[in-house]
């Protein structure tokens, strides 16, 4: 049991380095091309508020993930993981905020937040108690 566990908590932490480096990735290339206006509708930000959000998001994502991972500060990385469910239930599922494609584009981001889901549920194990051995 311990095992899938560590599985688990490793596949969060993948989940939202990924997350982070493709947040940061985004902006980092909109913000060198010189005209720092992404558009990403299921985001609450606009224009270039949403491309420094989302830096900041990315760099974020990050640095949480390493807090988490190198046991500093563990305890911030499952509020990180629910602030990202949080944005994507919001940004995709409710109206208004998204509009899919096709029946693909909503296969797709219906895995990204299942995943996102189950990498918040992991990270949840961060708050149980080591034994000490």
């Amino acid at each position: 049991m311990k095992l899938i566990g560590t599985v688990l908590l490793y596949f969060s932490y993948l989940y939202h380095l990924i997350f982070g480096l493709l947040l940061t990735a985004i902006a980092g290339l909109t913000l060198a091309g010189g005209q720092p206006n992404l558009h990403l509708t299921m985001l609450p930000w606009k224009g270039e508020t949403l491309t420094w959000w989302a830096l900041a998001l990315g760099l974020g994502g990050i640095l949480f993930v390493v807090l988490a991972a190198s046991r500093v500060f563990r305890y911030a990385f499952p509020l990180w993981c629910l602030f990202a469910v949080i944005l994507m239930f919001r940004g995709f599922f409710l109206p208004g905020t998204y509009v899919f494609s096709g029946q693909s584009n909503f296969r797709a981001v219906l895995f990204l937040t299942i995943g996102a889901i189950g990498a918040f549920l992991a990270s949840l194990q961060l708050f149980k108690r080591r034994a000490q051995y």
